[in-house]
């Protein structure tokens, strides 16, 4: 079972050494190559040594890096080897855990080997620390294997995300969890696609351009069709264009009244009053 690296305690750790070696913050600073702040955000457990550290910290104090680490990993002693790829298993726990160490191009390698085991595992909690075209590669995977998607398009590229928008589309699937993160573009090419095949698209008119709503609007309503759904998405002109074309059809327009602009009201006084 991994065991979580806790910052604060592995900084306690840090200040120990160091008091016991009689040393300044400033002193193990210029001794370790780094900056005074640096050590004391170690210290403070706002942040960790890097990786490559912690041999050399761990020499300087006369110690383990299992000590200074809390509890062996051997996760972590293959990083420092610079061997990861000599670990016999992982897990996403492992590597969670071992994270805030590891730079990123173990991180990379690390993810490419979890992304390869069978049945897909949940690395959600390591999105935020994979490059995207990680991030694009998983979402695919997810896409495919029928996994959610929402935490995973958060940190994918948009491109990606509207691929599997499209993707899921196509396969008669819900793309509400990923609306968010696509682009207007591709939301306004899915909605004229489900428009043009008579299929609702209201699910999808928070995201999409005024203009488009407002040509999908003109569409509906020159068919003969409800547009009020669309009527809080609306431009205030497209609401006038269409009101001033239903009169002109002798339709009525009761149900655009309340949304309807000052100027088109008043010009619909002035029609009334000079017929009386």
């Amino acid at each position: 079972m991994p065991f979580p690296f806790d910052m604060h305690r592995i900084g306690q750790t840090i200040a120990r050494l160091r008091r016991k070696r009689n040393m300044t913050q400033m002193a193990l600073a210029d001794a370790m190559g780094v900056s005074f702040q640096a050590v004391s955000n170690w210290e403070r457990g706002q942040s960790m040594p890097d990786i490559s550290k912690l041999p050399e910290l761990a020499e300087l104090f006369g110690t383990t890096i299992d000590e200074l680490l809390g509890h062996h990993s051997p996760l972590i002693v293959k990083a420092v080897e610079d061997k990861l790829d000599e670990l016999p298993a992982l897990t996403v726990e492992e590597v969670a855990d071992a994270a805030p160490l590891l730079p990123p191009r173990q991180m990379d390698a690390l993810a490419d080997r979890l992304m390869e085991l069978p049945n897909l595992p949940d690395i959600s909690e390591l999105m935020h620390l994979l490059p995207t075209s990680k991030v694009d590669v998983l979402l695919q995977q997810r896409v495919e294997a029928g996994r959610p998607l929402r935490e995973c398009a958060f940190f994918a590229s948009t491109g990606a995300v509207d691929e599997a928008a499209r993707t899921l589309e196509k396969q008669g699937k819900s793309i509400q969890e990923i609306t968010p993160f696509m682009s207007e573009d591709c939301v306004d090419e899915i909605a004229r696609s489900r428009a043009a095949a008579g299929h609702s698209f209201f699910d999808l008119l928070p995201f999409l351009y005024e203009d488009s709503v407002d040509a999908l609007a003109r569409q509906l309503d020159a068919a003969g069709q409800s547009i009020d759904a669309l009527r809080p998405f609306m431009s205030e002109k497209t609401l006038d264009d269409i009101a001033l074309t239903r009169l002109q059809q002798g339709r009525s327009i009761s149900d655009l009244l309340p949304f309807v602009g000052e100027r088109l009201l008043i010009r619909l006084a002035e029609v009334a009053s000079s017929k009386d």
